[in-house]
């Protein structure tokens, strides 16, 4: 005779597990930040607990808080503005004719 064995899932788990697969697909990358002011540099923290060097920026994951704090100005992005940088320069470069 042959054993067969069957896992019934509940819609619990079912959903548990859905909402895993889509949160590997949909991960996104986090963003690197510095804060604004020396005094921020102390007292900011992202609540998954990463603080920031006393030197340098930080990679903070791209969620709402971290949204938040860029839109009331009290960190900055620091690779968006080296690649706005690097493309008006390859625009400038394309425009003269390099």
């Amino acid at each position: 005779m042959v054993e067969v064995a069957t896992k019934f899932q509940t819609p619990g788990e079912r959903q548990k597990e859905r909402l895993s697969r889509l949160r590997k697909l949909q991960k996104r990358p986090g963003l690197r930040v510095e804060p604004a002011t020396p005094e921020l540099r102390r007292a900011l923290k992202h609540p998954s607990g990463i603080k920031f060097r006393s030197a340098g920026s930080v990679e903070w994951p791209d969620d709402i808080f971290t949204r938040r704090r860029i839109k009331d100005g009290s960190v900055k992005v620091v690779e968006q503005k080296t690649e706005a940088k690097s493309s008006s320069a390859r625009s400038r470069a394309s425009e003269k004719g390099e």
